[in-house]
């Protein structure tokens, strides 16, 4: 959290010594898909191990600043909601049975009688999104451009939700240590006087998640993956 701050201000003091350029502020929605985890998880101390391969889909919506720093190239800081998502769960079977486990077991805390017996196959992590991006932009014709960009996401989880098998829904407020993603976009700019639009695919290259402690996994348990996913964003801006 620390670093992000003052990274974020950092880069607006920079951005505030550029002199007369283009600056806007800019609302953007966020969907996207992917393959989120393939690892190895222990559930309790038990005598074996499940490997979980997570799917889902996840969405965010943020309000951002961006401000040129050449011609060409814009920087941009954003800060916004963003839930992610598992909505599919894989892994094989324990002592090698045949067929394919579809859930995971939890443990419920606010069961008095057992905290144990409860699984999910779906759920998700509410999460306070930063992000910082840059992005480089090439004229085609008039009022539309060319745009790619690259941009890092600290994601601050600060409430979760699990779908259990019998379609109760178990919240929990787990605080995790900041989780962070690296993503390119690519798309056209077009611009109408004092407002644009961006839309954008946006391509997941690194996301690195922590554990969570409903699966008996530790906070501080690193889970990455790279690429694996495929993403849409709409921004829509107004130059101040």
């Amino acid at each position: 959290m620390q670093k992000i701050s003052l990274l974020s201000l950092s880069i607006l003091f920079f951005l505030s010594s550029v002199g007369q350029v283009k600056r806007s502020v800019e609302v953007s929605v966020t969907g996207r898909y992917d393959q989120h985890a393939d690892y190895v998880s222990n559930f309790a101390g038990r005598v074996y191990n499940d490997t979980n391969r997570l799917y889902g889909i996840s969405y965010g919506f943020n309000i951002g600043y961006r401000q040129q720093v050449s011609k060409t190239i814009s920087a941009y800081l954003g800060l916004g909601y963003y839930k992610l998502g598992i909505d599919k769960i894989k892994g094989s079977m324990p002592f090698n049975i045949p067929g394919e486990r579809t859930g995971r077991n939890i443990s419920n805390e606010d069961d008095d009688s057992t905290n144990l017996g409860y699984s999910t196959s779906k759920y998700h992590y509410n999460n306070l999104a930063f992000t910082v991006g840059l992005s480089k932009v090439v004229s085609l014709k008039d009022n539309l451009k060319f745009e790619i960009g690259i941009e890092g996401v600290g994601y601050y989880s600060f409430s979760q939700q699990y779908e259990l098998m019998n379609k109760y829904h178990y919240s929990t407020h787990n605080t995790k240590p900041l989780e962070f993603g690296i993503n390119a976009t690519i798309g056209p700019l077009k611009e109408y006087n004092k407002f644009y639009f961006r839309p954008s695919l946006l391509i997941p290259i690194y996301q690195n998640l922590r554990g969570d402690k409903v699966f008996y996994e530790d906070r501080s348990m690193t889970i990455s993956k790279w690429f694996n996913g495929l993403g849409l964003t709409l921004r829509v801006g107004k130059y101040l």
